[in-house]
Order: C-alpha cells, then structure tokens, then sequence
C-alpha cells in the first residue's frame, strides 16, 4: 500500500519548494521531480508550476488537493490501525494550537504523551479558531484547541471555563475595587484586540446591548496590549489563560463582577473516527491537563 507520488505532489505544494518536500520525504530532490512527472503523465496534465521562488500547484492541481488529502489520511489511518492490531503503537498527530495554549498547556501535555508514545509523532501549527477549523475541515489538522466554535460539523471536547479579567492601569480610578463592573470600562478609552487575535473573546460579551467600548486602540498581540495598559493610554479585558504569568509595570488584573468566560477545549472532525493516535493524544491531553489544574 503506498500513495508516495501524491505524497510527494501534496508536499511539493504545501514546502512550496522541491527541495524542501524531499527533505520531507526522506528522498532525493531529483526523486521527487520524477514521481511528480509520473503522476503527471498518469493524469494527463500538469500539476506543478515552477518559478524562481520554488513550485505552484496549477488550477487543476488545486481541484485535486482535498481528495488528496483525503486519500492520504485515509492510508495513514489504515496503517496505524494496523499497528495498533499488531500491539505497535505509530502515527502522527496534526495539532492546530494558538498562542496561550502553546505555552501554558502544551509542553506539558507533550512531555506526557511522549513517554507513552515515542513513536507518535507531532507536528503544531499556530492559528486562529477559524484557521484551525478550516484545517480540521479540510484534513490539515486532526485536532485543535480553540474556544468553543459553536460550529456544526466538527466535535468539540470542553476542558475547562477560561475566565475574562479586566486589564487597567495601576493608577486608574477602578483599581482599588475587589471587582469590577464590566459596564464601567465603557467610560474609559478601550484597547481592543486586532482581527486574528483573541477577538473570539468578545462573542460571549456582546450579547448585552448595554455594553458599548469606546474602543480607541486596536492591537495585535497580547504583550503590546499590556504595554499600552501599563502606561496608562487605556483599558481592556483578556482571558485570564493569555494573561499567565506576565508581568508588567503599571497595570493590574481584576475579575469583572459578572462572570464572563469562554470554554476552552479540543475539536476534532469526529471523535468517533478520529485515528487511534489522535485518540491517544486526546486521553493524554484531558488527563494530563486534569493532573495540572
């Protein structure tokens, strides 16, 4: 059972680089070249694009690409169900994670799985909620943690409620109260998340119409939010997960009177199906996360 020259085109098209997609492989550049030609001629059409700053997958080639996926991870599964018959536990694990995760959970959770597991493999890839859905959706990724999507097609695994804080200057008017009313932030200038940051946050606040931010700031990036905080130029709200550790001069962190949160959890395609590594992972990852509450 092999499919390695559509092994070989999808990762020609996802290196962007031949030279990339044969380290990849473990093959030779020229290698690659010939099973791609191959595929080519079996096809009767051109797949690859060649340029100064490596390969493009031609319009065709872009109509094939999910079904390769998908015939791909089909193989895979197959294999890994496999060894897991035969007692050999093997495969990769696809991971769409975003930032607090990465650092609060994951390392964590890896340095588990990986005692269990050294032969499973792992590959994280940065994102968005949106991105890591479409991922997941498109046969990318096989899991992801995001906030909860409240999205049709995709299972989503609940882990734990991530609370919202309010983030104010060490010498605003608010920051000698035990609490404080999110209503109250609205008088006061507002640094809001730019799109693609945790702007996902936001959905479990704006469905009450009397909460309106004077928003004068919007920022990419947690740490320059609470810079801008911290030297006074105005006041947000962040999950307490992003929050972690840091520490800046000249702000503070207070729980908002009304308990906002999101639902932190993993989403996968279908837990049902999803590959026997992947299942693995996700026991580890609900079981190590339990251990580090």
């Amino acid at each position: 059972m092999s499919n390695i020259k559509y092994r070989a085109l999808l990762s020609a098209i996802e290196e962007g680089n031949l030279t990339a997609a044969a380290a990849r492989l473990n093959y030779t550049q020229p290698g690659i070249s010939h099973m791609i030609a191959a595929l080519e001629k079996e096809l009767g059409f051109s797949l690859l694009i060649r340029t100064k700053n490596g390969v493009v997958p031609t319009a065709e080639a872009q109509e094939l690409i999910f079904h390769i996926r998908q015939l791909i991870n089909s193989e895979d599964r197959i294999l890994e169900i496999s060894d897991k018959i035969k007692g050999v536990e093997k495969g990769i694990v696809r991971i769409g994670t975003f930032y607090s995760v990465s650092v609060y959970w994951l390392p964590k959770i890896i340095g588990i799985f990986e005692s269990k597991y050294p032969n499973i493999s792992l590959r994280l890839t940065e994102g968005d909620s949106s991105e890591i859905i479409n991922g997941i959706r498109e046969g990318i990724l096989d899991l992801g943690f995001i906030s909860d999507p409240g999205t049709e097609g995709v299972d989503f695994i609940p882990i734990q409620t991530d609370p919202i804080m309010a983030v104010l200057p060490a010498n605003h008017p608010l920051a000698d109260r035990e609490v404080v009313d999110i209503h109250e932030l609205t008088k006061y200038p507002f640094i809001y998340p730019s799109e693609n940051s945790y702007e996902d946050i936001y959905k479990y606040i704006e469905g009450d119409d009397s909460i309106d931010f004077d928003i004068k700031y919007r920022v990419k990036g947690d740490e320059a939010i609470l810079a801008m905080v911290g030297e006074g130029l105005g006041v947000s709200i962040m999950p307490k997960l992003l929050l972690g550790d840091k520490v800046h001069a000249g702000h503070i962190i207070k729980p908002l009177s009304k308990k906002y949160h999101r639902t932190l959890g993993i989403v996968v395609r279908s837990g049902k199906y999803a590959s026997p590594a992947v299942k693995n992972f996700i026991k580890t990852a609900l079981g190590g996360l339990e251990r580090f509450k």
